[in-house]
């Protein structure tokens, strides 16, 4: 359970480096997996999960997604409480 959460996480800081491009995009699914080191199928599978938990907007198909306010929200509550 941990580690999915340490995945999550993950691919939430993902998305959130993309809007620091001047016009953030959707980022694709094999980016993501590619940056989380995660496999095509785990990584749709989180990411239809954090779609339905809000913290991220994905197509129906998990192909394209964007962090959503909550998403971000949730990374910062985790950055905070994280030790040093």
């Amino acid at each position: 359970m941990k580690m999915m959460k340490e995945y999550k996480l993950k691919i939430l800081s993902i998305l959130s480096a993309n809007l620091t491009n001047p016009q953030p995009q959707v980022v694709d699914i094999k980016t993501i997996a590619d940056s989380a080191e995660l496999g095509l199928k785990e990584t749709r599978l989180l990411l239809l999960r954090m779609d339905q938990d809000g913290h991220i907007q994905s197509d129906m198909d998990g192909n394209y997604s964007l962090i959503t306010p909550a998403g971000l929200s949730s990374l910062n509550a985790a950055q905070m409480s994280a030790p040093f």
